[in-house]
């Protein structure tokens, strides 16, 4: 390699290093399409147009640089680099939607510092069968929800959970400030600093419910910090929102430390599938706070004998948006919800779609994304007799490399067939 070309492209990098930095391996946006962030000397196509710009460097190849930068590792500067598509299947390649770009404002706090998540292009190695109707979804189901509604653990979950007041009130304001206090955010550390990269449901005042390649496979230079809970707007703490001339704050945000992390043992890096893992806290969260509130799970034979598809399910999470910037305000997004049937074809048959994931989306623009890792799928149901509510159906697990391309329906791990394992793996 021309060693004199690269330290040209160093010292311009210097210059224009980004605030916020990615890590290798990140997804990032290269020119309107999908990049992962790789050295300088591993993106080809990059230094070979930079070798035969000549020097000195031209401005647009200057002001190109600067767009693709994603850092550095040591003193080599790292940048966006395009990756392929796979024209064969017609797919664009798949993701575990936890490995993103890290939030574009710094910590409120020092008590956490960095993260990331497993991230796999890869299809499930276990021995189930694809799902071909929908339907053998609610027969299973039916044969397991006496055992799951006498479960012993059963009364450890809140009935007060997952109220719908999209138009909250407090004193008399409309704020949607608390409108889902159950979502949290997964910290982690590294050597780069604060990573937030998944989020994660309150099921409990001890458990947190989120995706197993959130907490596991996570490689030597990551590990779990914390669970930051009450959070809506990273920017700020407390979160402020003003409504008819009132200023609304809630509590300030917590960092609580994590006592047990209890991944699913069917998940590994090589497996899209059983992508679920639990989460005790080292204290309890704090339910008297508005900003802190559990979601329902489907627990009654009703919910869980109940079909999805064609419902609408509603997705949130501090995930990329179609700017190709991870949101540092919670968001949503309804989804239509299709049937397993629907998402294999999308697929092309790989991955397989299997009958303990669901799929939802497929709507241009419209889809969970990088960040949104871990976070619920929820539909409105009636759990017990507590009127309508939100109940999580669904945890992001992965999808298309490139969020909210038309037709490609993102993949959810159906909560209801593991209910069960929730269960058996919670404590008071």
């Amino acid at each position: 390699m021309n060693y004199k070309c690269l330290e040209c492209v160093c010292a311009i990098l210097v210059l224009l290093v980004c605030a916020e930095c990615l890590f290798i391996d990140d997804t990032c946006e290269a020119e309107n399409e999908t990049g992962v962030c790789r050295l300088l000397s591993e993106c080809d196509y990059l230094i070979n147009e930079i070798r035969r710009a000549g020097s000195p460097m031209p401005a647009y190849l200057r002001r190109k640089l600067q767009a693709l930068s994603c850092g550095f590792d040591s003193d080599e500067p790292v940048v966006c680099c395009k990756t392929d598509v796979d024209t064969n299947s017609g797919s664009t390649g798949f993701f575990n939607t936890g490995s993103t770009q890290d939030f574009n404002t710094p910590p409120k706090t020092n008590s956490w510092q960095g993260n990331g998540a497993a991230n796999t292009n890869r299809r499930p190695t276990n021995n189930f069968n694809p799902l071909n109707d929908n339907q053998n979804i609610n027969n299973n189901n039916n044969n397991i929800n006496v055992q799951t509604n006498r479960h012993p653990n059963i009364d450890i979950l809140p009935k007060d959970c997952g109220v719908i007041e999209s138009d909250r009130l407090f004193g008399g304001n409309r704020t949607k400030l608390f409108e889902m206090p159950w979502m949290v955010l997964v910290a982690y550390n590294s050597v780069r600093g604060t990573k937030l990269s998944c989020g994660g449901t309150l099921i409990t005042e001890w458990y947190v419910l989120t995706a197993a390649h959130c907490v596991s496979f996570l490689g030597e230079r990551l590990s779990l910090s914390g669970i930051i809970l009450g959070e809506y707007d990273i920017r700020q703490d407390p979160d402020c929102e003003r409504s008819d001339g009132d200023l609304i704050c809630a509590p300030p945000i917590r960092t609580v430390q994590i006592d047990t992390v209890i991944p699913h043992p069917g998940y590994s890096p090589q497996n899209l599938f059983d992508d679920i893992a639990l989460v005790r806290l080292a204290q309890p969260a704090d339910f008297t706070q508005f900003s802190t509130k559990p979601i329902c799970l489907p627990t009654s034979p009703e919910l869980k004998a109940e079909r999805l598809d064609g419902k609408q399910g509603v997705v949130a999470g501090w995930g990329v948006t179609e700017e190709g910037l991870q949101s540092p305000v919670l968001l949503k997004v309804e989804l239509p919800i299709v049937t397993n049937v629907e998402c294999q074809t999308a697929y092309n048959g790989q991955p397989h779609i299997y009958d303990k994931q669901l799929c939802a989306g497929g709507i241009r623009d419209k889809d969970s994304c990088g960040g949104d890792s871990g976070g619920p799928l929820m539909v409105t149901g009636r759990p017990e007799s507590s009127g309508l509510r939100y109940v999580q159906r669904g945890i992001v697990s992965y999808g298309s490399k490139r969020c909210g391309v038309g037709g490609y329906p993102g993949v959810y791990t159906r909560v209801s067939t593991y209910m069960d394992w929730i269960l058996d793996n919670i404590r008071r």
